[in-house]
């Protein structure tokens, strides 16, 4: 059996303001697909170099299983294992559209910036 794991990796630092200059804190995550997420994450990890420390950490995922078309009740999903809420970003859209009707206009009107 082969499985496919899809890694994202995320790394603060000094320049950030939440470690002291020379140290970075760094996430490596995943949805893990077996019970042995340290070697599911080992190829993000390897990328890192010299850690100090290292800690592992799972939860559940959960998502809505209600229709909010009948009971008007919007529920979003778990966050999941993109760093920068790339998939909670959607999914928070997308309720903004089943509860209003409407698409959230992301754009900016940068003439109005310029007065």
């Amino acid at each position: 059996m082969s499985l496919c794991f899809n890694r994202y990796l995320f790394c603060c630092s000094y320049s950030h303001n939440v470690v002291p200059k020379w140290k970075f804190i760094a996430f490596v995550s995943t949805e893990a697909e077996t019970d042995h997420p340290d070697i599911e994450l080992k190829a993000g990890i390897d990328l890192l170099g010299r850690v100090d420390e290292l800690f592992f950490d799972t939860y559940d995922g959960y998502e809505p299983v209600n229709d909010p078309s009948l009971d008007n009740c919007f529920i979003s999903t778990s966050y999941d294992a993109t760093t920068h809420f790339e998939s909670t970003v959607v999914d928070v859209l997308s309720m903004y559209t089943k509860i209003t009707g409407r698409t959230f206009d992301l754009s900016i009107d940068l003439s109005a910036a310029e007065e």
